[in-house]
């Protein structure tokens, strides 16, 4: 029998808004080891059918938060890293999920997933077999692909492809270590610096753009094709999105340089083409086309602050749009959910249907102003993630406005409603509501297949959408739309 070869994996996710007050700690990761930290890599049964052992370290999961501490940081580089010498005798290759858009307070570059590849890469020396699965809306460069043998990220955005881009790069991966090839991917910097608002795999370009990967991979000479979206919420020099295009060997690399240019060329030939998709509106217009829309649900997202790229759901803008309203055409609004811990704690204890006062909002920013309420404690739930993530990692309590028709719901954790489970773990019907409002920027699946019509509220605040008109030191210059390039 053939000696049972051995892979190590890690994982590490962070994306670093630095447009917001609260750093991402210690206790802002969820962890796991050992063989929930392996399922997490979606690929075990791939692994298992190769006869190749897998060696957990750790899975560190922040989600979109402010930027990382160092502390953070290095507890998780600490775990990757000592892996890797640990077993440095004994593993055949490493198998790794570095997200792109972590930046840690103090370390040198910013990028925490281009230090732990350039620190892993280091100790393991220049042969060693790496892949690297990614989020597309992270940053990479030259010295990363350089690093790496094999560098794959997600097509579809919203991320439907997360657990078939693993388990591809997996089977790619395990084929490079049992038949090595000294390859690396082939990187080209592509001069678009746009967020995931205008970038949409349903839509015009980035949908001609996969296909274009699709159709590169089709040749034998190609293991892997990759646009890399890049990330927008922080000023760094890596920031701009890039391709990467992998060889199956090393006689192939002129090829792949080749098909790096190709790929490069047609997203920069359609740049002016990246625009907000569906009903993209600024926030006084995003209302008042909600109110006018005779059919129902409505779904509004306040893309001003949007926790899934960072924001915490403390901005009550939108709220304070609809306490200014004379006329609701007899709809019934939904907000879900405003994040404001102090004031979940002050009414967590309310039983449903009691009386409430109290003061919302946290007030770190013009967007989370406070806004004196009273109303009647409609429901209180837990806080469940979505796309699989933990359940039950905070409260909400929801309560219906004094004079308004609009139900709020507040939570002590800043998260997007995104999913239906994460409505019914808040014991809240959606289906009650004309009108629902969510901490967004584009819409996720399950809330587009819900709304009848749908709208992004260009609202201001920590994941302002206008990306052009933020201001940028770092980046790599010209970059368009910064610059009419």
């Amino acid at each position: 029998m053939a000696k049972k070869m051995k892979v190590l994996v890690g994982s590490y996710t962070a994306e670093s808004n630095a447009h917001v007050g609260r750093s991402c700690d210690f206790n802002d990761f969820y962890y796991r080891y050992g063989d929930e930290m392996i399922e997490g890599m979606h690929s075990k049964d791939l692994f298992e059918e190769a006869n190749i052992e897998l060696i957990p370290t750790i899975l560190a999961n922040g989600h979109a938060q402010g930027r990382v501490t160092k502390y953070a940081f290095e507890f998780i580089k600490d775990q990757i890293l000592k892996g890797v010498k640990d077993h440095i005798h004994e593993i055949d290759g490493i198998f790794l999920f570095l997200h792109g858009a972590s930046n840690v307070i103090d370390l040198e570059g910013g990028s925490g997933e281009h230090f732990i590849l350039r620190e892993v890469r280091k100790i393991v020396g220049p042969y060693l077999p790496i892949a690297v699965v990614m989020d597309p809306h992270g940053n990479i460069s030259e010295e990363f692909t350089q690093n790496a043998n094999l560098v794959r990220c997600y097509r579809e955005c919203p991320h439907t492809d997360i657990r078939e881009t693993y388990r591809v790069v997996a089977k790619l991966f395990i084929d490079l270590v049992q038949n090595r090839r000294n390859i690396h991917p082939v990187y080209r910097k592509v001069p678009i610096m746009l967020g995931g608002e205008r970038n949409l795999s349903a839509e015009e370009p980035l949908k001609s753009i996969n296909e274009l990967l699709k159709e590169i991979e089709k040749s034998d000479k190609i293991l892997s094709a990759s646009y890399h979206i890049g990330y927008v919420r922080h000023d760094n020099p890596l920031c701009g999105a890039g391709v990467t295009v992998t060889p199956s060997s090393e006689e192939y690399m002129d090829y792949a340089e080749e098909m790096a240019e190709k790929i490069k060329a047609y997203a920069f030939s359609r740049r002016r083409d990246f625009k907000f998709t569906g009903n993209a509106l600024e926030p006084d217009e995003a209302l008042e086309s909600a109110f006018a829309y005779s059919g129902k649900p409505v779904v509004v997202t306040d893309s001003g602050d949007n926790t899934t790229a960072g924001a915490l759901g403390y901005s009550t803008f939108i709220l304070r749009q609809l306490l200014e309203r004379k006329e609701f055409n007899g709809k019934k609004i939904l907000i879900a959910a405003i994040t404001d811990p102090i004031t979940v704690s002050k009414i967590w204890d309310y039983a449903v249907r009691d009386a409430v006062c109290f003061e919302l909002g946290m007030n770190d920013a013009p967007e989370s102003k406070v806004v004196p309420l009273s109303g009647t404690v409609l429901a209180r739930g837990d806080v469940n993630y979505y796309f699989g993530g933990p359940k039950n990692v905070g409260e909400v309590v929801s309560v219906s406005l004094d004079g308004y028709p609009i139900d709020l719901a507040i939570s002590n954790r800043f998260i997007t409603y995104s999913e239906f489970q994460q409505f019914e773990a808040a014991n809240l019907d959606i289906y009650a509501y004309d009108i629902v409002v969510i901490k967004q920027g584009y819409i996720f699946p399950e809330m587009k297949k819900f709304a009848e019509y749908s709208i992004m509220s260009l609202t201001p605040g920590a994941t302002y959408q206008y990306t052009e008109r933020l201001p940028y030191k770092l980046i790599s210059r010209p970059m368009f739309p910064m610059d009419n390039i």
